[in-house]
């Protein structure tokens, strides 16, 4: 059942640290229910929602329920406050908003409040380094790796020039960071480096631009509904580069549906794939596909395994720390959290240690480089492409 703020409000406002037996463990998060970034938050939130009901239909935890409470954010960072301010004062435990920019508008309030935060969609570097995250763990791999694979791919190709494009926020500008030293590490030269701002980007431009410039690899992008107008704008454009590479929509399971055939040997990149086996406290991957397609009649996406994996974590770390009388300590559940080293549905999980420069960042889990391809049937398969080692197929290439 999707809690709401009346029932927050409703809480013991004493409730702080220490909880009684048997009532319910309240875990809250803003979602982007509408706005910029609803698509993919959405599927956040079904993965929060179906773990909380896995996790419920076991008994809970130690006998307690878990209820999760829920609040629009609207994908504006501002509203996204609001509702943690409330939060704080209300629920046991927080899991992350979507995305970089509304994550990092969030960490001051419940880091003041000595809350603590699984952030399960947030990539950007400068959220943790340097800021001396007491509180806050991150499950996402750092951004400015995302795309190293694609780049690396390209120049084994032959190509020698790159078109970087890229919404001007947090998340996009720390991937074309990456981008950038990945490119000159394979002697590359970047041959248009452009920014847009959220929301705005005119597709077909920013391809004719890259055209023009002769570049070989077009990469970059910012979210979901970019990856799928970049893929158009190219087609628009009569841009036909060696590979095209874009951050986040391209792994979704529902870009092909979106752009048909302009997927074929679009590339991008993803921390989670549903073919490789990975075992949290709630359930094996397996299990969680298998379940997600009973409830939402699609595969999951990377976006529904880290909320799953969020909720996964947050329950380890409450049943690892939880006292005999069922009450919740909830720096315990912090020191375990950022000393963890574990498992999700999402993958490997491990952060930087308290006192750390980078406390609270993820160190251990890596991304993995996929591709839409040919199925043999007339259809296309997203693909592994790298790193070689999980690689399901060799890269295919435009031209």
């Amino acid at each position: 059942m999707k809690a709401s703020i009346a029932l927050v409000a409703a809480l013991n406002t004493a409730a702080c640290t220490e909880t009684r037996n048997r009532e319910p463990i309240y875990i809250a998060a803003t979602i982007s229910e509408t706005g910029l970034r609803s698509t993919p938050a959405i599927e956040m939130e079904n993965g929060y929602r179906m773990a909380v009901e896995m996790l419920n239909s076991g008994g809970g935890i130690q006998g307690r329920e878990v209820e999760l409470v829920t609040a629009n954010d609207e994908s504006e960072p501002d509203a996204a406050v609001r509702h943690y301010h409330a939060f704080v004062e209300r629920v046991d435990l927080l899991l992350g908003p979507y995305s970089s920019p509304v994550t990092a508008s969030v960490l001051d309030v419940t880091e003041a409040a000595g809350m603590p935060l699984v952030a399960p969609l947030a990539a950007t570097p400068t959220i943790w380094a340097g800021k001396g995250r007491e509180w806050s763990v991150q499950m996402l791999p750092p951004a400015p790796v995302y795309l190293h694979g694609s780049v690396e791919i390209a120049a084994r190709a032959g190509a020698r020039t790159v078109a970087l494009v890229y919404e001007d926020t947090q998340f996009p500008a720390s991937l074309a960071s990456g981008v950038r030293e990945a490119a000159a590490a394979q002697g590359l030269e970047i041959v248009l480096d452009q920014s847009y701002p959220a929301g705005e980007a005119d597709h077909a431009v920013l391809a004719a631009a890259a055209r023009d410039a002769g570049a070989d690899l077009y990469i970059g992008g910012g979210y979901y509904d970019d990856a799928i107008g970049l893929t158009r704008g190219v087609d628009e454009a009569g841009y036909e580069p060696l590979l095209i590479s874009l951050s986040s929509g391209v792994a979704d399971p529902r870009f092909p549906e979106e752009v048909g055939d302009l997927a074929r040997c679009v590339a991008g990149n993803t921390p989670w794939n549903s073919t490789i086996s990975t075992s949290g406290f709630i359930a094996e991957s397996e299990r969680f596909v298998e379940r997600y397609e009973i409830l939402y009649d699609r595969r999951p996406g990377f976006h529904a395994a880290a909320g799953f994996g969020a909720v996964e974590l947050m329950a380890e770390a409450i049943d690892a720390t939880i006292s005999p009388a069922g009450n919740l300590d909830r720096t315990a559940v912090r020191d375990y959290l950022f000393t963890a080293s574990t498992e999700t549905v999402l993958g490997p999980y491990g952060v930087y240690p308290l006192r750390d420069e980078q406390a609270g960042a993820q160190r251990i889990l890596k991304g993995l480089q996929v591709q839409w391809q040919d199925d043999g049937e007339g259809g296309l398969v997203q693909r592994i492409i790298h790193p070689e080692a999980v690689a399901q197929a060799e890269p295919c290439f435009s031209r």
